[in-house]
């Protein structure tokens, strides 16, 4: 009788077991609407948008440092940028160094009120579809800073703790010479990132940073054009290549 039962009590520990491991794996392997939603079918019309992203993002850097145009405004849309990174971004191979080791297909979808950002972690039976859903605004006030607040992180349908992100947008501004503050409201943390902040004369001012249904609007003044020329040589330099 006692060895019944414990063979009983083994058999529900692995049930339970084996059913909370599937449970899971169903939940990590999830594919979300939002990256599905933000795929662009390949053909000529992603072809398309994917050129006239590039050619908004090359005139987006000759109106910042062209020395005789001081005001500059641009807007770029989801299906444009999507279209970009399914093509010249992988063709360019500018992914393989940009994006960080293991991250592959990024895509992203622009709302009124956020950005959601989704790309494939892993390969094979061993990626999920991570989710990152952020408000993004310009502050007042504060000349060249964006607040970033996390408001959605998911592996598939999972939640996931928020740590580990935050440390890679903390690493990756340092790197790139972004100042990176970070506080919470109503729980979520928010980066408020100060682009320049290390100079004492900003050469750039950004002075609008909205977003519409399905598209992204940016403006700015440019104040000292010679400097910012030089200073975004040799970071765009590979970028450079890639649109023309």
């Amino acid at each position: 009788m006692r060895r019944r039962s414990l063979v009983l009590a083994v058999a529900l520990f692995l049930c339970l077991t084996c059913g909370v491991g599937a449970t899971l794996w169903v939940l990590v392997r999830y594919e979300p609407n939002v990256y599905l939603l933000a795929a662009v079918p390949p053909g000529e019309q992603r072809h398309q948008l994917s050129e006239k992203c590039c050619r908004e993002l090359s005139q987006l850097y000759n109106s910042v440092a062209n020395p005789d145009e001081e005001e500059w405004e641009h807007r770029f849309t989801d299906s444009e940028i999507n279209s970009y990174l399914a093509e010249h971004f992988v063709q360019s191979h500018l992914n393989e160094h940009v994006l960080p080791e293991g991250i592959s297909e990024p895509r992203l979808l622009i709302e009124a009120d956020k950005i959601r950002v989704a790309f494939r972690y892993g390969s094979g039976l061993w990626s999920t579809i991570v989710t990152i859903d952020l408000r993004v605004w310009l502050v007042k006030g504060e000349p060249n800073v964006v607040a970033l607040k996390l408001i959605g992180f998911h592996a598939g349908a999972l939640p996931i703790s928020a740590q580990s992100l935050l440390e890679s947008i903390t690493k990756t501004c340092q790197d790139n010479g972004i100042g990176v503050d970070w506080y919470r409201d109503d729980g979520a943390p928010v980066a408020l990132l100060r682009f320049q902040a290390e100079q004492p004369h900003p050469t750039l001012e950004l002075e609008m940073l909205k977003l519409e249904p399905g598209a992204i609007h940016i403006k700015g003044r440019t104040k000292d054009p010679v400097s910012l020329r030089a200073f975004l040589a040799d970071p765009f330099a590979k970028f450079r290549l890639v649109t023309e």
